[in-house]
């Protein structure tokens, strides 16, 4: 079932502010201009817009026009993270930089072992980062890989960060394209590690993210655990009831 001409429109400004291709404080098109391009009723632009203004992602000035505001309140996921690699070469945007804090080989347990399709207990290699955004610690993630890819993708391995991210990194060495991703997640209270890292008071809520990236045939290349303050929107879906 197609979204709603609105939505289309909202997904659409909403993937520009996700890869920074609308940055903090730049202005979105104008209602007219929306409406002339998509084609569409004005009231249907302005409905779009008013979409992002109540997810907190634009703020409207009075006879300036709509701006782009925080983009933290949205969270990015790896799939993202990966198409703003393909589309400008990095993984992070404007402002943003991931610090490395493990990359190492280790026996893989068992919930990242079921992702991967392996045995618990392989070698997998690891990697822990945490994210900034204007100096501030935004989120963190740990991700997994299959020990098999290493003889391609020695870098994993080192604590460097890979600037066009890890998963478009394994694409360029390998020749296996991301296919399909898959997304779960849940709302619980932080760990008393991630509120340290995070900077956050006690008790805190976090979104956590569970991602898996396979190829086309349908291989796990990658498993990824994230960890997001609470209190940031994630995407929209759309699906039949």
């Amino acid at each position: 079932m197609a979204l709603p001409k609105y939505e289309q429109i909202a997904w659409e400004l909403r993937g520009q502010i996700v890869r920074g291709t609308l940055a903090t404080g730049d202005a979105l098109p104008s209602v007219p201009e929306i409406s002339d391009h998509w084609r569409v009723a004005r009231a249907t632009a302005e409905r779009a817009i008013g979409v992002l203004k109540v997810e907190g992602l634009v703020d409207m000035r009075q006879d300036h026009g709509t701006f782009v505001g925080d983009r933290e309140v949205l969270a990015r996921t790896a799939g993202e993270r990966y198409r703003t690699a393909r589309e400008t070469g990095y993984a992070y945007t404007a402002g943003e930089h991931a610090d490395i804090r493990a990359a190492d080989e280790v026996h893989a347990p068992e919930d990242v072992a079921t992702a991967l399709g392996i045995a618990t207990g392989s070698r997998v290699a690891r990697r822990h980062r945490l994210r900034f955004s204007d100096a501030r610690p935004r989120s963190m993630s740990c991700s997994w890989f299959p020990a098999t890819i290493l003889v391609h993708c020695p870098r994993l391995l080192v604590r460097e960060r890979i600037r066009e991210g890890t998963t478009r990194y394994i694409e360029l060495q390998t020749g296996r394209k991301p296919h399909t991703g898959r997304d779960t997640w849940t709302a619980r209270l932080a760990t008393a590690e991630e509120r340290e890292l995070l900077r956050l008071e006690e008790p805190a809520a976090v979104a956590e993210i569970r991602h898996i990236t396979y190829d086309a045939a349908g291989e796990p290349l990658a498993y990824e655990v994230g960890v997001k303050p609470g209190g940031g929107w994630t995407r929209t879906a759309e699906y039949p009831m």
